[in-house]
């Protein structure tokens, strides 16, 4: 059993790479794709020296997943394993410095861009390639993820290639392309939850248009691989009581209808996706009618089917939730690369695209100015780097009083992450846990109950003192400013924790 992992394991890459090989090959013989290829090399490189003498402390979700990092495992309380395995990577290489924390992000988004491009240039059409590449190396929010680790950056990169081995098993159904596939998928599900949506969307997409494809044992294997490659975390929250369900309900649960949620997940999806989202929902419910003629080649069916009805009923549930504007990014991806792959190039929708990439453009150099001299912009704009800001600050003020022979406790998992990365001897934080139920991973790792009556020094926000010391003593209290008109305020206490 081992052994037949193990030669699958070993067989996928060296067949990737052999694939891939021969493939680039023969595109390297067009000037066009050389010139694409060298674009975004470049840009690569100017990326990477921004990011290198980028002076932005890590956001406490960033030092969340880089702690996870230092603890590898098949889950996480609230996402899959990929980020911190992806991050581990990173920081075994280049040590644990923002950097190395942050660079694979820009790994990812740059392949996400390549891959992208490589998929409307083999399927569809060279120069609307050439043109999805522009848009794409510049809209906002694929700037931002480029110098941002979080878990989207991983989630599109194995969602593009996902899409692009699936169009390519459309094209030939061999047990090749199945194999690549159903891999990508897998990792996919290894990332986050969001790649089910991928997996039950190929699933009723050939069970509906192509049954004879969808009961070909080829595509049996492709789904259980992935499923296969997934399994590991499906174990790990079998035995943590399925924890990552409970987690992704909390996300559902207001369900009071708001005209506003609605408008403002609207403005800011025009906003960080820029108006080419406009765009793409017009041409969507304009092939509204070819896609159930099916007048159309199946690829692009495909296209439209992962992305226009999906962001379509999103839309519809913002009125009734609060969502997040990352969360449609998959299917926003797709649903650009399927407008890229259907529009005619005509004079007016040329207009329209160099328009928006110049505006994309834009935006992005507002992004870079952004991150270096945040000081320069209107308050809004400086309050959207509160969550990076004060960190350094406080793990300097905290080592004052902190030593290894005392443990040291927080009341949540942003003080935590933070103070675990930027302490230099980066310590294993404890956090106050006030529900029986977990609610963040160090609940998890170690749980406050074994330091009942023990000495702890407690870092928590603003000076109340924590009713949950005895013998207490206040060591220290911190104001950090974070915008020109707001503060953060910690404090430090030392005393026997009882509870």
């Amino acid at each position: 059993m081992f052994w037949e992992a193990g030669s699958l394991v070993l067989f996928l890459p060296l067949s990737f790479i052999k694939s891939a090989g021969g493939f680039f090959l023969k595109f390297l013989q067009n000037k066009k794709f050389i010139l694409a290829l060298f674009f975004i090399l470049i840009l690569f490189f100017l990326k990477m020296t921004y990011l290198y003498f980028l002076d932005l402390p890590l956001s406490y979700d960033e030092a969340y997943y880089w702690d996870w990092s230092r603890f590898l495992d098949f889950g996480y309380y609230n996402k899959p394993p990929m980020i911190a395995w992806i991050i581990r990577v990173s920081t075994e290489f280049f040590g644990n410095t923002e950097f190395a924390v942050r660079f694979p992000a820009l790994i990812l988004t740059t392949l996400t861009i390549f891959f992208s491009y490589l998929l409307v240039y083999k399927y569809f059409n060279e120069n609307k390639a050439f043109l999805l590449l522009l848009t794409f190396s510049f809209i906002p929010i694929l700037t931002v993820y480029s110098f941002i680790i979080t878990i989207d950056p991983p989630l599109i990169f194995f969602w593009i290639l996902s899409l692009f081995f699936f169009l390519r098993y459309l094209e030939n159904s061999n047990y090749k392309n199945a194999i690549f596939t159903g891999f990508f998928i897998g990792l996919g599900l290894l990332t986050k939850q969001t790649m089910f949506t991928f997996l039950f969307l190929g699933i009723t997409y050939l069970l509906i248009f192509n049954k004879d494809l969808f009961f070909k044992k080829e595509t049996f294997l492709l789904f259980l691989i992935a499923l296969l490659v997934y399994f590991p975390n499906i174990y790990w929250n079998y035995i943590h009581q399925f924890i990552l369900v409970k987690h992704t309900e909390e996300h559902f649960s207001r369900k009071t209808f708001s005209l506003f949620s609605f408008l403002k997940f609207f403005r800011d999806s025009i906003s960080v996706y820029t108006p080419l989202f406009l765009f793409f929902l017009y041409t969507g419910g304009e092939y509204t009618k070819k896609f159930f003629k099916k007048e159309s080649e199946e690829k692009l069916n495909f296209l439209y089917f992962l992305s226009f009805p999906v962001i379509l009923g999103l839309l519809f549930l913002s009125f009734f939730i609060k969502l997040n504007v990352n969360w449609i990014l998959p299917f926003v991806l797709t649903g650009f690369l399927f407008f890229f792959a259907y529009f005619s190039l005509s004079k007016e929708w040329e207009i329209l695209i160099f328009a928006n990439l110049i505006l994309s453009i834009l935006l992005s150099i507002i992004v870079y100015l952004f991150g270096y001299f945040p000081e320069k912009f209107p308050e809004p704009f400086q309050v959207l780097l509160e969550r990076f800001k004060g960190w350094k600050v406080l793990a300097e003020r905290v080592e004052k009083y902190y030593t290894q022979k005392i443990p040291l406790v927080t009341e949540g998992r942003q003080l935590a992450a933070t103070l675990s990365f930027y302490v230099k001897t980066h310590p294993e934080v404890y956090v106050m846990q006030f529900d029986p139920f977990p609610e963040n991973q160090y609940h998890l790792w170690r749980g406050v109950d074994i330091l009942k009556g023990k000495e702890v020094l407690i870092v928590k926000k603003d000076f109340s003192e924590p009713y949950y010391l005895k013998n207490t003593k206040k060591l220290d209290e911190i104001t950090i400013k974070t915008t020109k008109k707001r503060y953060k305020k910690f404090s430090i206490w030392k005393g026997i924790l009882d509870f």
